[in-house]
């Protein structure tokens, strides 16, 4: 090959590796929050169906985890391996739990009692009862959310809010419970009773269905109180402060 045959080629060479080591690196795409609906007692998966299609539609990938609220320890063992596979197969992304009444104890106590709020953005709340709830005394079915029984006394002991996950508590204008958490939270502003329903807790049943928690379920996963948020000191909240006109112990 002639010297000028070299001089080409390596002019070549040159310019192929400067256009490499000049362009510009492939922005890495945001990461997507991805959810975990946790039901209440009794209901199944299938009536939170509709919101996690519409959390789906909206850019947050929802699935919705079929568990029975009959045993808030063993329920929290299945959400941290929900997490655990959510965090193998997305490492990049985040993830907000949604759980609604009874469902939103057991995703506290991952997040409290099993170190899950070191891998959980997002913990929304609705219609949960944070203090224990009476309906669940005397029951076969998660007994351990009566107020006052050790499994809540130790839930609640210390900072409700622990790591730097964002809580936000959400409920219908009509419950028994206020579902407010001491130390850092959002305090949703209630969302008005369907007035179509009687008064007959159905309100509660069917907060799920209802588009106003889809929406600021959304908002929370975007970091937005719409509400107020409060830093309660630990020691001030209980169940008969909880307790909402109607409920049983209310005074």
């Amino acid at each position: 090959m002639s010297f000028r045959s070299l001089v080409v080629l390596a002019t070549g060479v040159l310019a192929m590796i400067l256009t490499v080591v000049a362009a510009p690196a492939a922005e890495a795409a945001p990461p997507t929050t991805r959810v975990l609906i946790i039901p209440g007692q009794y209901v199944g998966a299938v009536p939170f169906v509709p919101m996690a299609d519409n959390l789906t539609s909206r850019g947050y990938p929802t699935t919705v985890l079929d568990l029975p609220g009959f045993d808030m320890k063993t329920d929290a063992k299945k959400i941290g391996a929900a997490v655990d596979r959510i965090h193998r197969d997305h490492p990049r992304d985040r993830i907000a739990l949604v759980g609604h009444s009874i469902g939103g104890v057991s995703a506290r106590y991952y997040l409290k009692e099993m170190g899950g709020h070191a891998k959980v953005a997002t913990y929304v709340a609705a219609g949960s009862p944070q203090y224990g709830s009476p309906g669940a005394c005397g029951q076969q079915a998660a007994p351990e959310v009566c107020p006052g029984t050790p499994f809540m006394t130790s839930l609640n002991k210390g900072d409700d809010t622990p790591g730097t996950t964002e809580y936000y508590g959400v409920r219908s204008a009509r419950e028994w419970v206020d579902g407010h958490l001491d130390g850092g939270q959002c305090q949703v502003t209630p969302i008005p009773a369907n007035e179509s329903l009687p008064k007959l807790g159905l309100e509660h049943t069917f907060e799920p269905l209802d588009p106003k928690f889809w929406d600021v379920t959304v908002a929370a996963i975007n970091g937005q109180c719409r509400g107020r948020f409060v830093t309660e000191p630990d020691g001030v909240l209980n169940y008969q402060k909880s307790a909402l006109p109607g409920a049983p112990g209310y005074r």
